[in-house]
């Protein structure tokens, strides 16, 4: 199973012979066999007509639009996962004591492969400054494993985020200049690539979730707000430093991506990725997951 993320503007998915066909200006793009496809993303201009829809929707394959930025448009998706009762038990247990012990799983995991990708990288250069934040995240780790409100926890938690973020950047080559996460939007070329990396691997998340007839709206961790998937956000959590920042570092450690591969909206400040650097990302990111089958 995998997921196809179509890029190419003005391309075209339509459905024929238990196949999903992405085609531009009368050209075939790409085909992909239904029964292999677990989930589109579409950016921005890309389209889908209405048969290929019903045929989406028939076959419970989520599609999930975003914008060429990426940000979060909107999905469509098969209500036939819905467990109405399942889901009923899921927000009962959102005031119990499993809900504080499960947040405390997912930070712990995250610090902890938060100081794995750490120590990958100071192996060799064995930097003194990383070395002394690896330390003091350790103590955060063993401090929120003891904490006993949600208050301490997302304190204890915030603390490990700042050490770990400012860790991070002395592996960051200069070019990309990097001292702590800005996001929404983001203001450099490295929190560019840790913002879109986060974003795609939620909405994977995100299906997962939907298709076990879970709520991807009432998490555990983060608290509840409007038009925010805190489940899917509460179990991104320990694979940011896994999947997404240790991409990102690849990319422009190996100068895979250079500056030239991104633009600074005027408007708001944001740096995103131009076209071209949005085609590298996606193909090194389809590596990283050998579920990714399909990048167009």
């Amino acid at each position: 199973m995998s997921f196809a993320y179509i890029t190419e503007k003005g391309a075209i998915i339509s459905h024929k012979n238990n196949r999903f066909i992405v085609g531009r200006n009368h050209e075939t793009l790409l085909e992909i066999p239904q029964e292999t496809l677990e989930g589109l993303v579409l950016i921005d201009t890309v389209q889908v007509t209405s048969q290929a829809m019903v045929s989406l929707l028939e076959c419970g394959i989520p599609v999930t639009w975003l914008s060429s930025k990426g940000y979060f448009f909107g999905r469509l998706e098969s209500t036939s996962h819905v467990r109405v009762f399942k889901q009923q038990k899921q927000f009962l247990l959102q005031e119990k004591p499993f809900s504080f012990e499960l947040s405390k799983k997912i930070i712990s995991a995250k610090i902890h492969n938060q100081i794995t990708l750490l120590r990958r990288y100071n192996r060799e250069r064995n930097i003194p400054e990383v070395n002394l934040h690896i330390r003091n995240m350790m103590t955060m780790r063993d401090n929120l494993r003891r904490s006993e409100t949600k208050e301490e926890l997302m304190g204890y938690e915030g603390m490990a985020a700042k050490i770990y973020f400012s860790a991070l950047g002395y592996f960051v080559s200069s070019d990309f200049a990097f001292e702590k996460r800005s996001k929404r939007p983001p203001l450099d070329p490295f929190n560019s690539l840790l913002s879109l990396a986060y974003t795609l691997i939620m909405y994977e998340i995100f299906t997962a979730i939907a298709n076990e007839g879970l709520h991807p709206y009432v998490g555990f961790l983060h608290a509840l707000k409007e038009n925010h998937p805190a489940l899917a956000s509460d179990l991104l959590e320990e694979w940011r430093p896994v999947l997404a920042d240790s991409l990102a570092l690849s990319l422009v450690q190996h100068h895979e991506i250079k500056k030239e591969h991104f633009y600074t909206d005027e408007d708001s400040g944001g740096v995103f990725l131009t076209d071209e650097g949005r085609k590298i990302f996606f193909h090194e990111y389809e590596k990283k997951d050998a579920q990714h089958q399909s990048v167009y």
